[in-house]
């Protein structure tokens, strides 16, 4: 967990990369993170937490139902 938490927005930011994402699930929910990253500060900061519905302006458009993002099981 610290991987995605810690580590690769460390590494990501340094690389320059303007936004990150980090998807978690737990006790079958999905809850989506978004990250913009502060160029002055060379660091992420979030700018949505989504649990229902990704709706964002961040980097284009991008409005989609959480439920649509669960796995399908056969």
């Amino acid at each position: 967990m610290s991987m995605d938490r810690i580590t690769k927005p460390a590494l990501y930011a340094a690389a320059g990369i303007p936004y990150y994402w980090r998807i978690e699930t737990a006790d079958d929910e999905i809850e989506v993170h978004t990250c913009k990253i502060d160029p002055e500060a060379d660091m992420y900061r979030p700018f949505g937490t989504f649990n229902v519905e990704i709706d964002t302006h961040e980097p284009w458009r991008i409005k989609v139902p959480i439920a649509k993002l669960k796995p399908r099981y056969l």
